[in-house]
């Protein structure tokens, strides 16, 4: 089994085993005459017993995959399930076989005491295995003191409202007068009413505990993002005069060629080739108009809304702008409502396949259609005889391959060279099959591969919001591209006077059953050659003037000290979401806004361990930087460099990546299943020193996710 695989069993067993203790709980507690009642109680003790040993069996293998899916299981679920545990079974069972041998006679000098033993020890033990459901659903991995305290209390007061409820000491009062002598009563009526108190007591905590969450997930709206002003872990002196995001807006290339755009948001009905009709919210087109660049020029973008009432942004993504330009609603500026403008100007500083999008209500605008492809060239570079740019993209359930349902043919000359820059700008993975050539992958979220290899019968596999370019010679047939998010729709790629004929023929064949579940994965970890110093010092020519942003991202500069380490455990736990109480996408067991922020100083090197605890995949994006692979389940990288802006994440695995904090500001850092952002799964990484003057919420209407 795969790591994900012992979660889904350790949850499942989670569940059964406080299922059975409840259940044996009841019975025991419950026990008359009947001796079938009894049976019962027994097997469902013997079952807990069983499922109970049968969770810790699985510790050994959950650490062999990463002591981060066993560290609560082990620091905290074991002691506090495995004592209840064995004090049941020390209790419960000869109780119960007593019972069952004996029915309602004593046999003992004081049944009752053994029957109040062993009800309140397997009370103990359910009220345990539902804590250990709380640690995985509610706490999190990573539980503060004071949770484990409440925690500790509600298992503790379950045991002695059961004792003060079902095992009164029961005591003679003064016979009432008129009583006959010697009459007495059972002084019984004062018990009830102290496991009431304590039920009380109880609910009181869990209902202060909960609005404490509640309060703590609103306490966003309206608030500003202050300056970071600790670091390493010190207390820090509070910043004098902290640096606004808003003055970050770097450094333009002196007579730079400065290439404008301007876009305008709309809501509009789109007709798609194949007829159906749609809402979509645009920037004019769908996807947004195209832009381009050369390295060394600068982009200078005018965005307008006319009518999106939900407000837009424009996020470079992938894209290390100066952090002003960043667009993030509530961070780095305020939403653009309807009859609002703003322009994002910035230096187009490395090359590449990218994209843009809305970074205001994005898990809602990007799926309507606010994204749009951005790609930067090298002047001194050869470029493709045919450079095509996919974007794929599901549209109210319509599957879309740049901006077409249907099909779209490009033709190229046999011989000539192809470039198809594949762009996933949805929410969840997508698999690219490409037929009738051997192809390379030859970069990858903007970065070329060092010395690619051609590959045949393998899959392209892209993340939410990741890039691959696929290169390759043009064959004497048609090329076709096909994804498996986009049944209906193909990009062919055919020679000159074929594409009336053989390539419609190709585009109304469906890609063969099964073929993107069974054919395997182009893994790019493995993917290329190592690069060596003197190699990549010549691999990119320079251009006079021109510093790219980022100057570690093939690897090859000299090697920095890591400054700081870092750890994101990304889990699901029931927590309040703006409010709204939902089974959220957490960071370190918190849901945004309460996830701390990764805090940092301009210059330093950030080891970053992320580790998929659910079962989905989170394809985690930080903005303004990319991110170097170090080792994905403790296998290090034998390709190429892999230098990532969108880090996927497969249930179950864990990654370690490394940061170089040069590019100063607030950025944000989250799951690009943008619905997994909105429910949580987003946190800040802060340079210290800078803050920001815009407010998350209130009467901006700023919502980033």
């Amino acid at each position: 089994m795969n790591t994900s695989q012992l979660l889904a069993v350790d949850l499942l067993l989670s569940f059964v085993s406080a299922g059975a203790w409840i259940g044996a709980a009841w019975m025991t507690a419950s026990l008359k005459d009947k001796s079938r009642r009894t049976d019962l109680a027994l097997l469902l003790l013997g079952t807990a017993v069983a499922v109970t040993v049968g969770r810790y069996a699985l510790l050994p293998a959950l650490v062999a995959g990463s002591w981060w899916f066993a560290s609560e299981r082990i620091t905290i679920n074991v002691p506090l399930t495995a004592i209840p545990a064995a004090w049941a079974a020390a209790a419960g069972v000869p109780f119960l076989l007593r019972r069952r041998n004996t029915g309602s006679k004593p046999v003992t000098p004081d049944p009752g005491r053994s029957r109040e033993w062993a009800v309140l020890a397997i009370v103990a033990a359910a009220a345990s295995a539902v804590a250990s459901l709380a640690l995985t659903f509610v706490l999190g991995p990573f539980p503060s003191l004071w949770s484990l305290a409440v925690v500790l209390f509600m298992v503790a007061a379950s045991v002695l409202t059961v004792k003060l409820a079902l095992f009164p000491q029961t005591g003679q009062v003064p016979p009432r007068s008129g009583a006959a002598p010697g009459g007495g009563a059972s002084a019984v009526v004062r018990r009830p009413t102290a496991a009431a108190a304590v039920a009380g007591l109880m609910i009181c905590t869990a209902l202060g505990s909960g609005v404490f969450a509640w309060l703590g997930s609103r306490s966003v709206d309206g608030a500003t993002i202050t300056a970071a002003v600790g670091h390493h872990g010190g207390a820090g002196v509070a910043v004098k005069d902290p640096t606004p995001v808003t003055s970050l807006v770097g450094d333009a290339f002196a007579d730079a060629v400065v290439r404008r755009y301007e876009l305008t948001a709309r809501m509009e009905q789109v007709t798609l080739p194949s007829g159906q009709t749609t809402e979509a919210w645009t920037y004019g087109s769908l996807p947004g108009p195209a832009l381009e660049a050369q390295l060394g020029e600068v982009m200078e973008v005018v965005l307008h809304n006319r009518d999106v009432a939900a407000g837009v942004t424009l996020h470079w993504h992938g894209y290390d702008v100066p952090n002003a330009m960043d667009g993030v609603a509530g961070a780095t500026q305020n939403a653009v409502m309807p009859g609002g403008s703003m322009t994002y100007r910035f230096a187009a500083a490395q090359t590449g396949t990218y994209w843009y999008h809305t970074h205001q209500d994005s898990a809602e605008g990007v799926r309507k259609g606010l994204y749009g492809t951005f790609v930067v060239h090298h002047p001194t570079s050869p470029r493709a005889d045919t450079d095509i740019v996919v974007a794929g993209h599901d549209l109210s359930g319509l599957g879309l391959l740049g901006s077409s349902d249907r099909t779209t043919v490009h033709t190229a000359t046999p011989g000539s060279s192809v470039r198809i820059r594949l762009i996933n700008t949805d929410s969840v993975q997508q698999r690219y099959l490409i037929q009738g050539v051997a192809f390379k992958a030859v970069a990858v979220d903007g970065t070329e591969v060092n010395q690619p290899q051609e590959v045949t019968g393998k899959l392209v596999r892209l993340g939410a919001g990741g890039r691959v370019d696929v290169a390759f010679t043009m064959p004497a047939s048609p090329v076709t591209v096909r994804s498996d998010a986009a049944a209906s729709a193909v990009v062919v790629i055919a020679p000159p006077g074929s594409a009336d004929a053989d390539s419609q023929e190709l585009a109304r064949e469906k890609a063969p059953a099964g073929v993107f579940t069974t054919t395997p994965v182009l893994d790019l970890l493995e993917y290329g050659k190592p690069l060596d110093r003197v190699e990549s010092l010549d691999r990119v020519e320079p251009l006079d003037g021109v510093e790219p942003l980022d100057r570690s991202r093939d690897g090859s500069g000299p090697v920095r000290p890591i400054t700081r380490e870092e750890v994101m455990v990304l889990d699901r736990q029931f927590r309040f979401v703006d409010g709204i109480p939902r089974y959220a996408f957490t960071v370190n067991g918190a849901a945004y806004p309460l996830v701390p922020s990764i805090e940092v100083a301009e210059g330093d090197t950030v080891k970053v361990t992320v580790v998929n605890r659910t079962s989905e995949p989170h394809p985690m994006h930080p903005h303004g930087h990319h991110v170097q692979v170090l080792s994905r389940n403790g296998v290090v990288p034998s390709g190429s460099p892999l230098n990532l802006d969108t880090v996927d994440v497969l249930p179950g695995e864990v990654w370690e990546l490394l940061l170089h904090a040069d590019n100063p500001g607030i950025w944000m850092d989250h799951c690009h299943n943008l619905d997994h952002a909105a429910e949580g799964m987003m946190m800040l990484l802060k340079y210290q020193g800078v803050s920001s003057p815009f407010v998350h919420g209130g009467q901006t209407h700023n919502r980033p996710e």
